[in-house]
């Protein structure tokens, strides 16, 4: 009886630490590298992605003593974004929500850029975005989050989905990228100044 109640409290254990270290929180401080970010080779044969390099810069940073550069070159006429992804397959179930901050410089135009998390995730790689863009604020930096949980008016309040096959809820087992993509929406009728500068993202945390 004593060795049964002891292997009872052993597999407890075990399979407490088991559901803990799937939700063991992921954090990307980028102090020394850039751990694995980089700007997507697809990125490169786009038109209106306009990343041109990523770095390690102790300029700014919301935690710690560095952050992840991104320089990117704005045309300001048109809508144009820079992405950086982390590759890798992750099973992202349990987790709650993907977080980053991102900054860009006083000089930055004001009004125009925005910054979403996306996945890619599930078996034929499905492109998930957040519904909405978040503002960047010039001269300071701005959490955004991206919940992974479903939301009590459905999960479609958080993200873009084609159907409930092609959503996060339903592919969290299978994530292959994180992205975080700044954008610049302007337009032929909503023009704004070019901005050749860069922009930094720290602190991304998955938990």
């Amino acid at each position: 009886m004593k060795i049964c109640v002891a292997l009872v409290g052993i597999l407890t254990i075990v399979m407490a630490q088991t559901v803990w270290g799937a939700e063991t929180p992921m954090h990307f401080n980028f102090e020394n590298d850039t751990e694995g970010w980089a700007i997507p080779s697809w990125a490169q044969d786009q038109g209106d992605c306009v990343g041109k390099s990523v770095s390690v810069s102790s300029e700014q940073f919301s935690s710690g003593k560095a952050s992840l550069k991104l320089t990117c070159d704005f045309p300001g006429n048109s809508w144009a974004a820079a992405v950086v992804e982390y590759e890798k397959n992750i099973n992202l179930r349990g987790y709650r929500s993907i977080i980053a901050d991102v900054y860009v410089p006083k000089n930055a135009p004001a009004g125009f850029l925005a910054a979403k998390i996306i996945v890619t995730a599930g078996g034929p790689s499905y492109w998930i975005e957040m519904r909405k863009a978040i503002p960047l604020n010039a001269g300071k930096w701005t959490t955004i989050k991206a919940p992974l949980e479903e939301s009590p008016d459905g999960e479609l309040k958080y993200w873009k989905c084609k159907t409930s096959d092609e959503c996060v809820v339903s592919n969290l087992d299978k994530v292959s990228k994180i992205a975080i993509r700044i954008e610049y929406n302007a337009w032929a009728s909503q023009a704004g100044p070019r901005y050749a500068g860069d922009v930094y993202i720290d602190n991304v945390t998955i938990e």
